[in-house]
């Protein structure tokens, strides 16, 4: 699928939040309340230029499609500041078409760039998401020693 990867600011803020409340709805369903207005105004303060919170998003054809959050964390074991992937969300008619690796690989690069030395992400139950876990080890990332993260070393 051709299309671009941006770099979210604040403006992004409201796009950012309905991907991210989509994920949401589809993690825990009905089960969470979801105040749109809210998610919009924490992805406003957490957009910020000198924010340790990133996202990008991908856009074809002027729609935004995609959505990928990385945070900046700091850990001993990890060796000082590292990366966690927050949130993900591709749109279901655009799944298995590279977009979720283009993603992937943008923030890898990403945090190439800021010097850390690994990346890790929470995954969801693995029994009821495990294309979402098998796409992760593909993509290089091993299991960690808590089984609640699965990580990859830069």
């Amino acid at each position: 699928m051709q299309g671009e990867i941006i770099t979210a600011t604040p403006k992004h803020a409201d796009i950012v939040a309905y991907l991210v409340a989509k994920l949401l709805m589809a993690l825990v369903g009905h089960k969470r309340e979801i105040k749109p207005d809210q998610l919009i105004e924490v992805s406003n303060k957490l957009l910020v230029r000198e924010s340790a919170y990133n996202a990008f998003l991908y856009r074809v054809e002027g729609e935004i499609v995609a959505v990928i959050t990385v945070s900046r964390s700091a850990a001993i074991y990890a060796g000082g500041y590292y990366g966690v992937i927050e949130e993900f969300y591709v749109e279901p008619e655009y799944r298995s078409q590279s977009i979720g690796k283009k993603m992937l690989d943008r923030v890898v690069q990403f945090a190439r760039e800021q010097g850390w030395p690994r990346l890790e992400v929470s995954t969801p139950e693995k029994d009821k998401w495990s294309r979402t876990v098998d796409f992760y080890r593909r993509e290089g990332f091993s299991d960690n020693s808590n089984g609640e993260r699965l990580k990859l070393e830069l």
